[in-house]
C-alpha cells in the first residue's frame, strides 16, 4: 500500500513539473513577439493607423495606457475625466505638453470599442487610439501590448474604472524626477551618464486599516496569503504592487516590458521583480483611490494569482525566463 501511495505521489509531482515546464516555455515564447497581434483603426474612415514602437524616439510627452475588457459602462466617465485633465494641463503648460491615450481592447464582448470611438471622433485619432486585440488574453497582455506601441516620454498605466484620480499623475511625476535626480547625483563623482529610468507605483497601502472591517474572514485570509507570496517574490519594499496606477519613463519601459511574461493578474508583481533585477529605481506614492463597483476579481482569481507568483519565482529563479537587454523589436 505504501509503495502505491509513493508511486502515485511521484507521478503527481512529475506531472506537475511537466505542466509547469510547458507553461513556462509557452509564456517565454509568447514574450518574444515583436508587437501585438492587433492594429489601430481610425473609427471615422476605418483606415488602419500606423503602429509605432516603444523603441522609436518619443513623439509625445505622455502616453496613458488603459486596458479594457467589457468596460462600456465605466470607460466613458474615465475618459471624460482624463481628457478634461489633459486639456487643462495643456492650457497651463502650453503646446509642448503633448499626449495620447491608448485604450487596449482585450477582446471585449460589449460596446467598449464603440465607447472609445466616440472619444476618438471628438478628440482626434492622434489623441485617442484603440488597440484591438483579436481575443481576450488578460490584463497583463493588454498592458504590455499598449506600452509596446506607446509614443510618450512618460508612460502611465491606468485602470478603465477610474478608481484613481488622474491628476495624481503629478505626484508620480514628481517622485520620478526625485528618483532620477538621486541617480544623477550618485553618478557625478564618476562622471557617468545621467539615468533616465524610473518606475513609480501608486499606492493604496494607507487604506489598509480602514478596509479591514469591510472584508470577510475568508477574503482577509486570502489577502494575507497573497501578500506573503508577494513578499517571497519581491520582498516588502513595495507595499502595494496591485494598484493600477503606475508611471514609467520610456527608458525604464524599454527594459522592463519586453521581458514581461505573465498575461493576467500578477503581471504587476512581475514588473516589480523585473525592475529589481534590472536595477531600475522605484518609488511608491500615495494616490487618491475610490472603490468602484464592477470589480472582476473573484476568490478563484486569488488562486490563479498564487500560481502565477510561483511561475515568477520558478521562471526567473531557474533561468527558464532569461532577462533580455534592449530588444530591437522588428515590425
Amino acid at each position: 500500500m505504501l509503495t502505491v501511495i509513493i508511486t502515485l505521489l511521484a507521478g503527481a509531482l512529475l506531472l506537475a513539473a511537466w505542466i509547469a515546464s510547458n507553461v513556462l516555455q509557452q509564456l517565454n515564447k509568447e514574450s518574444a513577439f515583436s508587437g501585438p497581434a492587433a492594429s489601430f483603426e481610425n473609427p471615422i474612415n476605418l483606415d488602419k493607423v500606423p503602429t509605432p514602437s516603444l523603441f522609436d524616439e518619443a513623439t509625445k510627452a505622455l502616453s496613458i495606457v488603459i486596458p479594457a475588457y467589457n468596460e462600456e459602462f465605466r470607460l466613458g466617465s474615465t475618459l471624460d475625466e482624463t481628457f478634461s485633465y489633459l486639456q487643462r494641463r495643456r492650457d497651463q503648460r502650453g503646446p509642448y505638453f503633448t499626449y495620447e491615450v491608448i485604450v487596449v481592447d482585450d477582446g471585449s464582448q460589449d460596446a467598449t470599442v464603440g465607447c472609445a470611438a466616440k472619444f476618438t471622433r471628438k478628440h482626434g485619432v492622434d489623441a485617442l487610439r484603440t488597440l484591438r486585440l483579436p481575443q481576450n488574453r488578460g490584463k497583463g497582455y493588454a498592458v504590455r501590448a499598449g506600452v509596446l506601441v506607446a509614443r510618450g516620454q512618460n508612460i502611465l498605466l491606468m485602470d478603465a474604472d477610474g478608481a484613481t484620480r488622474v491628476s495624481d499623475l503629478e505626484r508620480l511625476e514628481s517622485a520620478a524626477q526625485d528618483v532620477m535626480q538621486q541617480g544623477k547625483e550618485s553618478l557625478e563623482p564618476s562622471g557617468g551618464s545621467p539615468p533616465h529610468q524610473a518606475f513609480v507605483l501608486g499606492s493604496r497601502a494607507y487604506l489598509e486599516e480602514s478596509s479591514k472591517a469591510k472584508r470577510t474572514a475568508l477574503r482577509t485570509f486570502l489577502m494575507h496569503g497573497f501578500h506573503f507570496l508577494v513578499a517571497l517574490v519581491v520582498g516588502r519594499s513595495i507595499q502595494d504592487t496591485q494598484c493600477g496606477f503606475k508611471l514609467f519613463t520610456r527608458d525604464a519601459a524599454r527594459r522592463i516590458f519586453p521581458n514581461q511574461r505573465l498575461q493576467r493578474w500578477c503581471f504587476d508583481v512581475e514588473l516589480v521583480h523585473l525592475a529589481q533585477s534590472l536595477n531600475i529605481p522605484m518609488a511608491e506614492v500615495q494616490v487618491t483611490w475610490t472603490e468602484i463597483p464592477g470589480s472582476k476579481l473573484r476568490v478563484t482569481s486569488v488562486i490563479s494569482m498564487a500560481l502565477e507568483l510561483v511561475l515568477v519565482k520558478v521562471g526567473y529563479g531557474t533561468g527558464a525566463w532569461p532577462l533580455h537587454g534592449h530588444l530591437d523589436l522588428q515590425r
